[in-house]
């Protein structure tokens, strides 16, 4: 998989020395707009128009693939009124938009927004559920309700959400591998690696480095970037050694010769502690394989302790001092800023993979190497 990126990101950056400026033209009613309207693309500044509901069109010069932003100047703006609407920007494409009062809209023009319009479908269920689960979310903030059951409740939906979005994008390339269309679709997918690939190595060669590829490149590289605090994947871990909760020195390179999971925590993180349970189990599934060192952060000592015994957490702990310039401190090290970050390294002490909150990914990957 890390090849195929690097490969598609090669052709991508051949790609665009060799564009060639075009035109992209965007028309059609906008009735949600009221009466003034604003056309807008990075780089490029925006352009306004009067529009009543009649026919309205713009032209941009463009060399590359890049999100148009089409939306009202506000007087008076209210919290009712719907916001603006991100819609792709192809060169040497003409998109054609109808869009009523409530900012319902219709795509079509060119065969790339025929095709858009068609994959959006697949994806706008599963938004509108969202919007619902949010809706939920904040109407029990509203009536007081415990935090807990606010996270029981986000912890329930979100991965189910998550996973409804990501099998509808793959069904959609896997049935239109050669669309540029659906190389579009993969920028609603969340900004994560586990998320990203899989998508990308389902379309054909030419769609990855196609005049639509340039639309997921910004939140791609955001993810590498992400995956690369970490350190490569394959790359050795960075070794460390610090006091245990027995107040003996532990070193990281000991515990080689089996897989082994770093789990950046805290007795606050009200994630992690969720997590716990389920750690746990994974933790007795394959104790013979697998071995947990739990970092605390950010913690006293006496929190710390208090929340290993609370808890019974079962593997291995060291504790982060940090009023202690002088000990190892693996969130330098490994640039973990997110709580929890598991990573996880195969017996000869290499990073294998990285996950940031509490997802299923990580304990399908566990499952993946363990079984």
């Amino acid at each position: 998989m890390k090849k195929l990126i690097i490969s598609m990101l090669a052709g991508m950056m051949a790609l665009g020395m060799m564009a060639q400026d075009g035109k992209f033209t965007v028309k059609g009613t906008f009735d949600f707009v009221g009466d003034s309207a604003f056309f807008a693309l990075p780089d490029l500044g925006g352009q306004t128009r009067a529009v009543t509901g009649e026919m309205l069109e713009v032209t941009f010069d463009l060399k590359e693939a890049k999100y148009l932003t089409i939306g009202r100047w506000f007087t008076g703006r209210s919290n009712e009124e719907k916001g603006d609407i991100k819609l792709p920007a192809i060169p040497g494409e003409t998109l054609v938009v109808t869009m009523d009062a409530d900012g319902n809209k219709q795509l079509g023009g060119s065969q790339f927004y025929v095709d858009y319009n068609e994959a959006k479908k697949v994806v706008e269920p599963i938004d509108k559920e969202g919007e619902e689960f949010m809706k939920v979310l904040q109407e029990k903030v509203a009536a007081g309700v415990s935090e807990d059951e606010l996270m029981d409740y986000y912890q329930k939906n979100v991965n189910v959400l998550l996973q409804k979005l990501s099998d509808a994008v793959m069904g959609y390339i896997k049935a239109h591998p050669d669309q540029d269309a659906a190389a579009a679709l993969i920028d609603d997918l969340p900004e994560e690696l586990e998320y990203l690939e899989p998508a990308i190595a389902l379309l054909s060669e030419r769609v990855r480095n196609g005049v639509a590829s340039n639309l997921y490149k910004e939140k791609l590289d955001h993810a590498l970037k992400e995956a690369a605090k970490y350190g490569q994947k394959g790359s050795e871990a960075p070794d460390f050694t610090l006091m245990d909760i027995n107040g003996k020195p532990l070193t990281l390179s000991s515990l080689r010769g089996k897989w082994v999971v770093l789990d950046f925590w805290g007795s606050w993180c009200i994630w992690c502690i969720k997590g716990m349970p389920k750690m746990k189990e994974y933790y007795a599934k394959y104790q013979d394989k697998l071995e947990i060192l739990g970092v605390d952060c950010n913690d006293t000592v006496e929190k710390w302790k208090g929340a290993v015994a609370k808890h019974e957490l079962p593997w291995l702990h060291v504790y982060v001092d940090m009023e202690d310039e002088n000990s190892d401190n693996p969130l330098e090290l490994y640039h973990v800023d997110s709580f929890p970050t598991k990573i996880i390294l195969d017996p000869e002490g290499r990073i294998a993979k990285v996950v940031v909150g509490e997802s299923p990914a990580f304990y399908d990957f566990l499952d993946e190497v363990l079984k």
